[in-house]
């Protein structure tokens, strides 16, 4: 008996570190390791967009020395349409760039004011196109990005002035080229590597414009023109690919 419970322990023994040394023989294996994909904004893009704007014309017109003034306010609206391009430049998830846009538009107004004597004038104004050259700063999770941009607007447009009930007006005041400013906010999404489509809103001050007509014995004091608008916009990305995150 005393023998068998000596070979029973020896075989026990023996199976316990055949157990130990095939445990110690398998490799050890890492468990995977997950990839998580974090788009790269960087790059430089182009794009086109489409919209509608609502916007005020304000301004005085008087004669052509000052006197017998009309003040007068419209708010053109309408269509508008462009394209625009930049680059941005992003660093962990804050995203900086620069971005130039123009737009055609046709935002339109017009309404009748009376003079300091009473007479009665048809002023229309007519915004033709708006373009800018902005910065930009935007906060990018993944795929999204919100941004604000702000800078430098220029525009064109047309301000007539008739009397009430004439067939047309008896002077134009046709500005080609102004100066102002312009900021706004919006989302941008990239729906595919190298496709981003954003929303985005924008104010824009186009500045004022006057003139002195001895001809037509007319005058305005100071045009000022002022626009809204909401935007939607897809761009082609080029530049850094999507980039893996361990």
């Amino acid at each position: 008996m005393k023998k068998f419970a000596i070979a029973a322990a020896a075989l026990v023994a023996g199976t316990v570190s055949a157990s130990a040394a095939d445990l110690a023989a398998r490799p050890y294996t890492k468990a995977p390791v997950a990839v998580a994909s974090v788009y790269n904004w960087t790059g430089f893009y182009i794009g086109a967009d489409v919209g509608y704007g609502w916007g005020r014309s304000t301004g005085i017109a008087t004669n052509a020395f000052g006197f017998f003034p009309t003040p007068y306010s419209v708010d053109p609206s309408g269509v508008i349409g462009g394209g625009f391009a930049g680059y941005n430049w992003q660093v962990s998830n804050v995203v900086l760039g620069v971005e130039a846009d123009w737009q055609a538009a046709d935002l339109n107004a017009s309404g009748i004011f009376p003079n300091s004597a009473g007479a009665l004038y048809n002023i229309r104004t007519s915004v033709k196109d708006y373009g800018s050259v902005r910065g930009r700063v935007g906060l990018a999770f993944d795929r999204w990005m919100v941004f604000g941009t702000a800078g430098w607007a220029w525009g064109s447009w047309d301000t007539s002035y008739g009397f009430a009930g004439a067939g047309a007006p008896f002077v134009t005041m046709d500005v080609n080229s102004s100066d102002g400013w312009t900021a706004g906010a919006g989302i941008e999404y990239a729906f595919a590597d190298n496709w981003l489509g954003r929303v985005e809103y924008r104010y824009t001050d186009l500045g004022r414009a006057s003139f002195v007509s001895l001809l037509t014995n007319s005058a305005e004091v100071g045009n000022r023109v002022t626009i809204n608008d909401v935007r939607v916009g897809i761009a082609y990305k080029f530049g850094a690919p999507v980039v893996a995150k361990y």
